[in-house]
């Protein structure tokens, strides 16, 4: 065990590991690491950890979405950006246990991954249908003020500004906003500390968060803070994951 520890420390500390040093390293580190998942009663949250047992970018932020949305028993869910509906696997959840209306918006056709009968697809630009979006409230007969806002879109600074823009007016007095891909670089660490790739988005996710709160937060480490009327909480892994909590 001394020589698998040595040698993952040593594939560790490389400044530009390439992928056969990846596979060599989470290999040898699942043979040094042993995970259980600790039994629970409730259906929804099996599902959800059997789901995540699949490593992704995403996969280890996806119990953390589901607590953090059913504690805050949101009425409507929006979320931006579906791709292949991890997030939405959880949503469906959320939304089944909270009685929550969800409605998802992907610049893709994303309307084949998830087959429940309430949840509604847009296909579209979402900043071109953040002016939509009233309209389709009263169409569709939703409500308009957003209780939780999932973002997870080009994960550019530019986009994610206007995003923050066009989307945030509609958030309700108490609503929570949940960004992924706050600390997006070229390789990332999972929970158990397996690598993964990613791509460098030059913090753009982040940047915008730091430029509407008028602050500088280190991404890298996981932090709780106070600004501007949120309770902003971050997890460093898995590209990272920001909670924002209006107080």
């Amino acid at each position: 065990m001394y020589i698998i520890k040595e040698i993952i420390n040593g594939i560790k500390s490389l400044r530009h590991p390439k992928s056969a040093s990846f596979k060599l390293y989470n290999n040898l580190l699942h043979l040094k690491k042993k995970t259980t998942e600790h039994p629970n009663d409730d259906e929804f949250l099996n599902e959800i950890a059997s789901y995540a047992k699949k490593k992704t970018d995403i996969n280890d932020h996806l119990k953390t979405i589901f607590y953090e949305s059913i504690t805050h028993r949101p009425e409507s869910i929006v979320e931006l950006g579906t791709r292949g509906g991890a997030s939405t696997f959880v949503y469906e959840r959320v939304a089944k246990m909270c009685g929550s209306t969800l409605l998802s918006v992907d610049i893709d056709d994303c309307s084949s991954v998830c087959n429940w009968e309430d949840w509604k697809f847009v296909k579209s630009d979402d900043i071109k249908f953040a002016a939509e979006y009233p309209e389709f409230c009263k169409k569709n007969k939703l409500k308009e003020k957003i209780d939780l806002l999932f973002i997870d879109t080009s994960h550019e600074y530019e986009h994610t500004k206007l995003e923050i823009k066009h989307w945030f007016p509609f958030l309700a007095d108490n609503a929570k906003v949940i960004f992924h891909d706050t600390n997006l670089q070229k390789y990332f660490y999972h929970k158990d500390g397996s690598i993964g790739f990613g791509w460098n988005n030059h913090r753009g996710v982040i940047r915008a968060i730091e430029e509407h709160f008028n602050t500088t937060l280190d991404e890298e480490i996981d932090f709780i803070c106070i600004k501007k009327g949120f309770i902003i909480r971050h997890e460093s892994f898995c590209n990272g994951l920001t909670v924002l909590q209006k107080l």
